[in-house]
């Protein structure tokens, strides 16, 4: 398929991966409209506008606010979402599930063409998974994101039809520059504190550097033959949190040592932190969850092969490079590199 004049919606745009595609996006030929609802989008964003981002405001929340957003649109990329491992589950119902309602029902309105919804690998839970698939297995979900993200998912694929094509994309954990919320972060606590893995170190994480990511996205915007269906994207490398950790510590150039937290240590620790967030009516997460120790205490590796076989998708990026890329990126941004 040739994107060159295909109008294409991106939901979520001033956020880490919004901001990628829509300069991916624009790079290769689509026009794009951005939604965002801050009142002082990144900079990023507005480089973009003077480049030909159509560049609009919008509380998608809002009534009405859907319609406005697909008038005139062929395709919808909806990466807005409620990405987090702490909050009452209205606030993601609302985010993850109710928007995405509202969404399909006016891109379907509207006559558009394709709707690709960023989904999550977390909707597989969390368990033992080596090789997992787009079929299997499934874990219990425990958490309010991955719960809401498999409800809004299952909307999605149950719209397909024909003229009206739905995808649900399963990015794995995804990375690079100016990832604030995930491995900036961890860049922080490895210069500012301390930073680690737990138990031993071996199990596996699931990587995809954004590049990747978005050049995934792309082919499954171009894939009219894929409908109704989940992709897994992943760089499919079999990395260990203690390899991952050690090449972050490498990539910043720091002289410490990870630490190594027993597991049973982890879990009694994010227990204690998150009933005492709980007790203070806190907002924020506190710096250690459940969430988080479940996902890296047992495998949580992916398999692309769907994706190569379907979409001929290849990962160019894998985490050795792709963290020293970010690690510059990042002290870049403190004025450090």
């Amino acid at each position: 398929m040739n994107p060159s004049g295909r109008r294409i919606l991106v939901t979520g745009a001033s956020g880490f991966l919004g901001r990628h595609f829509c300069r991916d996006l624009l790079e290769r030929g689509y026009r794009v409209r951005a939604v965002h609802r801050r009142a002082d989008p990144p900079a990023e964003l507005l480089t973009l506008a003077d480049e030909g981002l159509e560049l609009v405001r919008l509380d998608l929340h809002a009534p009405g606010a859907s319609t406005v957003a697909c008038e005139g649109i062929d395709m919808v990329l909806h990466a807005a979402a409620l990405a987090y491992d702490w909050g009452p589950f209205d606030a993601f119902r609302k985010a993850n599930v109710d928007l995405t309602a509202s969404l399909l029902e006016a891109a379907e309105r509207a006559g558009c063409a394709d709707f690709i919804f960023m989904s999550s690998a977390a909707v597989h839970g969390f368990g033992p998974h080596e090789d997992t698939t787009e079929d299997g297995p499934f874990h219990e979900l425990r958490y309010p994101y991955p719960i809401t993200k498999l409800m809004a998912e299952n909307l999605v694929r149950s719209r397909n039809r024909p003229g009206f094509r739905t995808v649900a994309v399963r990015p794995c954990n995804v990375y690079g520059p100016d990832d604030e919320t995930s491995t900036y972060e961890m860049y922080r606590a490895i210069l500012g504190g301390s930073f680690g893995y737990i138990g031993n170190g071996s199990s596996y994480t699931c990587p995809i550097y954004v590049d990747d990511l978005c050049e995934g996205v792309a082919r499954v915007l171009a894939c009219d033959g894929l409908g109704g269906e989940a992709i897994i994207l992943t760089d499919g490398m079999k990395v260990s949190w203690k390899a991952y950790t050690e090449a972050m510590f490498a990539a910043l150039r720091s002289r410490k040592r990870p630490l190594a937290v027993p597991v049973p240590l982890a879990f009694a620790a994010a227990g204690a932190m998150s009933l005492g967030a709980r007790v203070l009516r806190s907002a924020k997460a506190p710096p250690l969850t459940r969430y988080r120790v479940e996902q890296v205490a047992s495998h949580y590796h992916f398999s692309n092969e769907k994706a190569r076989r379907v979409l001929g998708f290849e990962p160019r990026i894998f985490f050795l490079e792709g963290l020293r890329l970010t690690a510059e990126a990042y002290l870049r941004s403190r004025g450090a590199g």
